[in-house]
């Protein structure tokens, strides 16, 4: 009886041991402590599942990164956060990033994705019932999400139909509901939409698509950002933040149906809408010399209409060498 009592002790011992182990393996790289990273993620641009995934999966604590991440409805947003330190990353497409290189000290990190003819495609013009073409546009109100890559995209779709900027009213809003709200009320007449909020705005009695932006030449990539004295100072976590990311962004490919849940418990986006979002996706942990050359671009287009109110050395805004340790193949610029 006692040797049946001890061989049970034994056991109950042996099992919370190895519990142990297991939390241990998890919460550690090569027998290392967790680091903590705080991660800006959005809500309203794509939802960035492949963060999502790779935070629901377990990648950040496989790499030892113990991860709080923060909802915020845009990546502009995220950039305010991390301005404000609430954050240690963020992220933000190339307008909105390359608007806010010159306010405190922020350094780019990695591409997060590129759009493709096919997402471009995906971003539609959308108006109320009573216009019918896109040259109807002048005059009227459109809904605009301030600071975000949507300004960029609307000054280049009105200069590719002739109309100035000042012939239409801008109607700034925070969130997709509130131009929802906005389009219902009568207070905007047209809108630029992507994802899963177009079926949205659909929804609304005589909102319609009068076209999209493949009608004129433009491209849109994302970026992950963060604070140079975060990213000098805590490359190795970076390092594996972005191991973490990738693990996420296969995940998303592999598993879009997994995905879909995600995107559903976390945002309340329905299974359909994200598997549709999903098929034209194109997440990347890269930073290329088109990367620069875009970003370069970009930013003569914003200084020649005075939109950049305080130039800055873009080449000094980068800390590649995380990428570049985590993927030597990802990073071609400086090369």
């Amino acid at each position: 009886m006692k040797r049946l009592y001890g061989l049970i002790v034994f056991s109950l011992v042996l099992s919370l041991f190895l519990a142990g182990c297991s939390n241990d393996s998890k919460a550690s790289t090569e027998g290392g402590k967790t680091a903590k990273v705080r991660i800006g993620i959005d809500t309203a641009a794509g939802g960035s599942l492949q963060i999502r995934a790779a935070n629901t999966e377990g990648y950040f604590e496989k790499h030892g990164i113990e991860p709080q991440l923060s909802n915020f409805a845009y990546g502009i947003d995220t950039i305010n956060a991390l301005l404000t330190e609430q954050t240690d990353t963020g992220l933000a497409a190339d307008y909105a990033l390359l608007n806010s290189l010159n306010r405190g000290d922020l350094v780019v990190i990695s591409s997060l994705s590129h759009s493709t003819p096919e997402t471009i495609k995906k971003s539609e013009i959308l108006a109320v019932k009573d216009i019918n073409e896109p040259a109807q546009l002048k005059g009227k109100k459109i809904g605009v999400s301030k600071g975000t890559v949507t300004e960029y995209h609307w000054a280049k779709y009105l200069e590719h139909l002739g109309i100035k900027e000042e012939e239409v009213r801008y109607v700034p809003f925070s969130t997709p509901d509130e131009a929802i709200v906005g389009v219902k009320k009568g207070d905007i007449d047209a809108v630029l939409a992507n994802g899963a909020v177009i079926e949205k705005f659909k929804a609304i009695d005589g909102v319609h698509k009068i076209d999209d932006l493949s009608s004129i030449d433009i491209s849109l990539s994302a970026y992950l950002v963060a604070n140079r004295k975060f990213a000098e100072e805590n490359p190795k976590d970076l390092v594996n933040v972005l191991k973490a990311i990738k693990e996420g962004m296969a995940y998303v490919k592999e598993n879009p149906d997994g995905t879909a849940e995600i995107a559903y418990k976390e945002l309340k986006v329905k299974k359909e809408d994200t598997l549709r979002d999903l098929e034209r996706s194109n997440y990347t942990l890269e930073f290329k010399q088109e990367d620069f050359d875009h970003l370069s671009n970009m930013k003569e287009w914003l200084l020649d209409r005075n939109l950049l109110k305080k130039d800055y050395d873009l080449q000094d805004k980068f800390v590649l060498e995380p990428l570049r340790e985590a993927f030597p193949e990802s990073v071609t610029y400086g090369n």
